[in-house]
């Protein structure tokens, strides 16, 4: 198994320190943060961009003290977003593959702030092996490259669990990696060169937040949660495997709320964000045929197990929640009861 590149990027060095004392001094000003948010329109963004502009029903609002002028960089012309007044934010309707186009909103924007959560996000089957993946690699560098030419000071790239590899275990940022498919090895490497790019930046501070396991509204209705709540709903059975893996799961709401935390704080280099604690697939399966009132149309064992066959995959969390106030607001069964309602909504129509 390949080791992490031997420098510490979670370890301020006195001159880091300074840098960010520097930036917290320049955030408890009068101006509000300057903040883009790339991938806005998906499944993780859509919750991020309700947090910083808004909110979601029957969620806790961030507790961020700082203020944003928020805008949205997507290729949708005018999308709409759930929980957000659409005078609360600015959409640029940008292609992330053409580089001019990206370097010239980012010159017009001059933003202070960036969450790049954009990807590639391909057939369900072919996602984690498509070469599409590379490309991202450049999209992402060459966008922190942009923000941090237009005077950008704090940036936040999301990451994945996947990068850590296949052996699975309790992961801690600064353990071994190993990804063994060009989605976890393509993500790797645009974390890295995004920090990368900061180091000709002295201004620029970045961090990369390898995100694990995640449930919630705006889910593709075709993967796991959704799937199983949509399959109840219809009173029709939900045909599984044996579910016995551990995962660390974790509600897009508190993903988000934990991204905008990593953003106030000094923190720079790799981050976890989970719940810090497994459960079992079986477990998180039988809490949504709870709330769905179906437990009975649950046929675990129906189905062969995935290619995913650690046991167990937990993040560690100690960083995030030694640097921030942050903490999850939903344990796994009020998450499943969210996305259980959001769904039930969406099907009513």
């Amino acid at each position: 198994m390949s080791e992490q590149p031997t420098t510490d990027h979670n370890a301020l060095s006195s001159e880091n320190t300074e840098s960010a004392d520097a930036m917290a001094t320049e955030r408890d000003g009068s101006a509000p943060e300057v903040t883009v948010i790339t991938g806005g329109t998906g499944f993780l963004g859509r919750h991020l961009v309700a947090a910083v502009a808004g909110s979601l029903d029957g969620l806790a609002p961030s507790t961020s003290s700082k203020r944003r002028e928020v805008h949205v960089l997507s290729s949708q012309g005018a999308p709409h977003f759930e929980g957000v007044n659409a005078d609360a934010i600015t959409t640029h309707q940008v292609d992330l593959n053409d580089a001019g186009a990206v370097t010239a909103v980012m010159n017009k924007i001059k933003p202070t702030e960036l969450f790049h959560l954009a990807w590639f996000n391909g057939e369900s089957a072919s996602r984690y092996s498509d070469p599409v993946n590379h490309d991202w690699v450049a999209i992402a560098e060459h966008l922190v490259q942009s923000f941090a030419e237009a005077g950008g000071r704090r940036a936040i790239i999301a990451g994945s669990c996947i990068e850590y590899g296949p052996e699975g275990g309790v992961l801690v940022e600064d353990g071994p990696v190993d990804p063994d498919t060009v989605y976890g090895r393509c993500k790797l490497d645009a974390g890295l060169r995004s920090m990368a790019v900061a180091e000709d930046f002295p201004g620029l501070h970045v961090a990369v937040a390898r995100i694990f396991f995640v449930l919630g509204r705006f889910e593709d209705p075709n993967r796991l949660v959704p799937h199983i709540i949509r399959q109840l709903l219809n009173n029709e059975p939900a045909e599984l495997s044996a579910g016995t893996q551990r995962r660390d799961y974790m509600h897009a709401w508190d993903v988000a709320l934990g991204l905008i935390a990593v953003a106030d704080s000094t923190i720079e280099g790799h981050v976890n964000i989970g719940m810090g604690a497994p459960v079992q697939v079986k477990e998180l399966s039988e809490s949504i045929g709870e709330s769905v009132g179906r437990p009975d149309l649950l046929w675990f064992g129906a189905r062969p197990g995935g290619a995913d066959t650690a046991e167990e995959i937990t993040a560690d969390i100690t960083l995030i929640t030694s640097e921030t106030n942050w903490k999850p607001t939903l344990d796994l069964d009020a998450a499943s009861a969210d996305v259980v309602k959001w769904w039930t909504k969406q099907l009513q129509g």
